[in-house]
């Protein structure tokens, strides 16, 4: 990917795009990351004729790449500064991306009532393909099929292929964007909010197994610079606890080949208890178990790179986030999903990253903040539950919801 490969557009609060800002004039970041929210950061000459439009609340920015829409979304500040040798000033302008949206919103149990005091259910309890359960809690809680109080304008769902296996969620006000996060991350889906015309679209796509394509490996010539770290898996067997009390509640086992095969390598048990005390329903206990494992229930393999320009694999063309791809490593190979990207374009350069695997695997106080985010879900969870009900325990791949 090359700056000239870049389009960034200026969007009004009704989507209305109002104008471009040449390549010259661009100093931009973006990051974005798999199944979270992204975020991007554009400042500008204060005396720029598209500079007053984004100060309006409301509007934002389309970021379309060499072959799609890279990340669209609203401002969220905005802060000038002036110097001596800069007396007109700049702005630097802090935004998000569209898919903001599901962690603004939380997955009511009557989302088709718009009166909290009443709601006539203790959970929204849905069964179906996973692909077809994330569009149905979308469009229920903020989409088309949204009671018009909670309804997000110019929100529309894209295709719904009905991919996945077939699951059971109950939803008692998770934030929206962990509950589709659960259910994504054991069907291999991806998701996002992005904008297409002049309309916002609920987009789900299935994962590509890159691994045989893509081979990032500096002595090869793919990758101008790397950094890879593997670690422990965060669980190889679950206990997922249904209702009822003491030696009468209901506990399910739950692990996989995948798991049992990393506790094998590394010589560790390594147990994690789920607290489900929403539902006694086997096949829901299970699904909590298998939520787990699939995001932590194997090696860990966290990398940084950094892909040459003339790559034959070129990065936003060939492979994108969700991708799994192989990395070369000390003569090792190793496969991780994309689950992050960085862009940058100023007046120094053009430069552009992705991130594979597990964030947390180079920052300990990155791995502390997911763990004590976790844990605080649980605790909302719990919260969630008092009235002898509740929602799925929320797991977050990224640790940012």
């Amino acid at each position: 990917m090359k700056l000239s490969d870049l389009t960034v557009e200026v969007r009004d609060k009704s989507l209305t795009r109002l104008g471009l800002i040449r390549p010259e004039d661009l100093s931009l970041e973006i990051q974005d990351q798999y199944n979270n929210v992204g975020t991007w950061k554009l400042t500008l000459a204060s005396e720029h004729p598209l500079a007053d439009v984004l100060r309006v609340p409301g509007s934002g920015l389309i970021i379309t790449g060499p072959g799609d829409v890279l990340m669209s979304g609203p401002v969220t500040s905005s802060e000038y500064a002036a110097t001596p040798e800069d007396r007109h000033g700049s702005i630097v302008f802090d935004g998000v991306s569209d898919t903001v949206i599901l962690s603004d919103m939380l997955a009511w149990p009557e989302p088709s009532n718009p009166d909290v005091t009443k709601q006539s259910t203790g959970h929204d309890e849905r069964t179906g393909p996973a692909e077809s359960l994330m569009h149905a809690y979308v469009s229920a809680n903020c989409g088309p099929a949204a009671p018009a109080a909670r309804r997000r304008a110019g929100l529309a769902m894209g295709p719904d292929q009905g991919r996945g296996p077939s699951i059971s969620k109950s939803a008692r006000f998770p934030p929206l964007g962990e509950l589709l996060t659960a259910i994504a991350v054991v069907a291999d889906l991806g998701f996002r909010i992005v904008q297409r015309g002049t309309r916002l679209v609920f987009e789900t796509y299935q994962i590509a197994d890159r691994t045989k394509e893509v081979r990032l490996d500096v002595l090869a010539g793919t990758l101008a610079g790397q950094r890879v770290s593997v670690s422990t898996p965060g669980a190889t067997r679950v206990i997922v606890a249904g209702q009822g009390q003491q030696a009468d509640r209901t506990f399910v086992p739950v692990d996989n080949e995948t798991s049992i095969g990393a506790e094998a390598d590394w010589g560790r048990r390594i147990e994690r208890f789920v607290d489900q005390r929403n539902t006694d329903n086997l096949d829901e206990l299970t699904q909590a178990g298998n939520e787990v494992l699939a995001d932590q229930g194997f090696t860990s393999t966290a990398v940084q790179a950094v892909p040459v320009e003339d790559s034959a694999a070129e990065f936003g063309v060939d492979w994108a986030l969700g991708d799994r791809v192989s990395v070369i490593a000390g003569g090792q190979e190793l496969t991780a999903p994309v689950t992050g990207m960085v862009i940058k374009a100023n007046d120094s350069g053009f430069q552009a990253g992705a991130l594979l695997g597990d964030p947390t695997g180079f920052n300990p106080n990155a791995l502390a903040a997911k763990r004590a985010q976790s844990t605080e879900n649980r605790v909302s969870a719990l919260e969630r539950n008092t009235e002898g009900g509740g929602a799925d325990p929320v797991m977050s791949l990224m640790g940012a919801w």
